[in-house]
């Protein structure tokens, strides 16, 4: 079986705290045990085979970031193309400012991408007050899909009711529903009751300290019931409520318990707790649960719409309705007062757990990266249909404009000439102020004889079609651009206005594009490329070719010389 060149690109990774981080970290460990060559780009401290990317500060809000338990990673060009040359597949997992700039670079390198929908709308609302307003949420979720998840062609979803989410709001890739799966850690054994336990009825929650986890309802529920002399409460996590939390449950009897426990340790206190609840009004899957059940704890679970978990109830005494506390009591002690049934639900619920192991779901997660790949070289990336139109508008102007050229008066030619002399000086004058800018070689351009021709450069800058404009002044230079810089604001008009072409995304506009391109070389004009296909600010050194600029010089038999520009600190050339 052929192996895969797989990257993960996640914001954290070394978080034990953060689920999607950890469910990543154990899939790269079984991925690697299969033979496939995996690479990690994320945050935090350099291992084998990880690339680790700068941390970001979020202004004004960086507090909230950090009471969450999160870390932004800081994108960078640069880190991008180390991480994926030479993959086969990329696999991204937030719609971050990371995973976004980097979804970018994946596509313009021709990598086949997929990513992951770990992430509800709710998980950042809640945060904030607003997690019940469904305005909101639904425009997070449009906004994901606009920014990031519309780049893809294929969705790996944890559950079905996210997948159902993803649908509602009207996401078009293909959700494939993969659960992240328990580890094999997690089981039944035998481990002695800690003293601070005896006679104790322990319930155990699992999970972030924050508003929609509603470990408050566990709290309440607590204190309206009758056993809450005998009821020891456990939260395993950390988070921005719990602060909160523990002011909030003063007035119980026995002190609820805040700590955070390894992987080991967190076995051995599901093997000794009686109960499992899971109180989230929203969750995506809930692994935590899981990993319970696979120890053989009976879960309560909340039934909202918005939670995946309650999927796993085996029995109506397992779900509560979601926020209301007199129910949850109600179940509490329905197990409390049946032992013999708890014990037989104990078996029940480590079986199914059994069947949802990470060696079965790690597969399933292979063989989404080998139809990602599949479809990807029969379709390509997604593309976006009022782009996809501007483009074909674009070139049938093009085609008119080329089977009747404006005949332009000899006046009209050398103000036009002069004109663009003096943008040109000005130009120069701002680039060499700024950037250090200094041109070489210019008299080399006029051994093309006012034939046109072919330039090329590596894109390592962002003004760099302005210092190649500058650098061949005063001939008449086309550039080539990828469509999605037409998208940027500002931007977007301005090349637009200057006659800049947009590379093909369309069989037909692909058309129009190599005949616009030959229009403007027997017109003996400059075409500008850039080879290397996509821009790597600061990028030191040269990257692969791509043939388009080679095929056009060698079809239209044109002409090509050399000049440098310098900008300082980095260098390209003008051929």
């Amino acid at each position: 079986m052929i192996r895969l060149k797989i990257v993960h690109v996640l914001d954290l990774y070394d978080q034990p705290n953060n689920g999607v981080a950890t469910a990543t970290k154990r899939n790269v460990k079984l991925l690697r045990d299969l033979g496939h060559e995996v690479r990690v780009l994320a945050t935090g401290e350099p291992t084998a085979d990880k690339i680790v990317a700068d941390e970001f500060s979020l202004p004004f809000f960086q507090h909230l970031v950090d009471a969450q338990g999160f870390t932004f990673a800081k994108p960078d060009d640069n880190k991008y193309f180390e991480a994926f040359k030479g993959a086969d597949i990329i696999h991204f997992h937030l719609p971050t400012p990371f995973c976004i700039e980097g979804e970018k670079i994946a596509r313009q390198m021709g990598i086949t991408t997929i990513s992951s929908f770990h992430l509800q709308p709710q998980n950042i609302t809640y945060s904030i007050g607003l997690g019940k307003n469904e305005k909101i949420n639904d425009r997070l979720y449009s906004d994901f899909h606009k920014h990031f998840y519309s780049k893809f062609n294929y969705i790996h979803a944890p559950s079905h009711m996210i997948a159902n989410q993803l649908a509602v709001h009207d996401y078009k890739a293909e959700v494939r529903v993969i659960s992240n799966g328990v580890s094999n850690i997690f089981k039944p054994i035998q481990v002695d009751r800690l003293k601070q336990f005896e006679n104790k009825f322990i319930i155990l929650m699992v999970g972030r300290l924050s508003g929609e986890k509603r470990q408050d309802l566990l709290v309440e529920a607590v204190k309206q019931s009758k056993y809450k002399d005998e009821i020891q409460l456990v939260f395993a996590g950390q988070g921005p409520e719990q602060k909160n939390l523990e002011e909030f449950s003063k007035t119980l009897p026995n002190k609820p318990i805040f700590n955070f426990y390894s992987q080991i340790d967190l076995v051995k206190l599901m093997n000794q707790a009686d109960l499992y609840v899971h109180a989230s009004d929203a969750e995506i899957e809930g692994i935590s649960c899981l990993e319970a059940m696979a120890c053989g704890l009976v879960p309560v679970i909340s039934d909202s719409k918005l939670s995946a978990t309650n999927s796993f109830a085996l029995t109506e005494n397992s779900l509560f309705t979601a926020g209301d506390a007199a129910s949850l009591v109600e179940k509490i002690e329905f197990w409390l007062e049946n032992p013999a049934v708890k014990a037989v639900f104990s078996k029940k619920y480590a079986e199914k757990a059994d069947g949802m192991r990470v060696e079965t779901t790690v597969q399933n997660l292979v063989n989404l990266y080998r139809d990602a790949i599949k479809k990807q070289k029969q379709d390509g990336y997604p593309t976006i249909d009022d782009l996809r139109h501007q483009d074909n508008l674009k070139y049938q102007r093009a085609e008119r404009k080329q089977a009747k050229p404006r005949l332009l008066s000899k006046i009209r030619v050398f103000f036009t000439k002069q004109s663009k002399k003096f943008v040109s000086f000005i130009a120069y004058m701002i680039l060499f102020i700024l950037y250090g800018v200094k041109v070489q070689g210019r008299k080399n351009i006029a051994l093309l004889d006012h034939e046109g021709g072919i330039s090329i450069m590596n894109h390592i800058h962002n003004m760099d079609s302005s210092m190649a404009a500058v650098a061949l002044s005063p001939q008449e230079v086309t550039f080539v651009s990828t469509p999605a810089n037409f998208r940027l604001p500002v931007i977007g008009k301005i090349l637009r206005l200057l006659g800049v072409i947009p590379t093909p995304t369309t069989l037909s506009s692909a058309k129009y594009f190599i005949r616009t391109i030959q229009h403007e070389l027997k017109q003996n004009k400059i075409v500008h490329f850039f080879p290397e296909g996509f821009l790597l600010k600061n990028f030191q050194g040269l990257r692969e070719f791509k043939n388009g600029a080679f095929y056009f010089a060698i079809k239209e038999n044109k002409k090509g010389k050399q000049s440098n520009f310098a900008d300082g600190n980095q260098a390209g050339k003008v051929s």
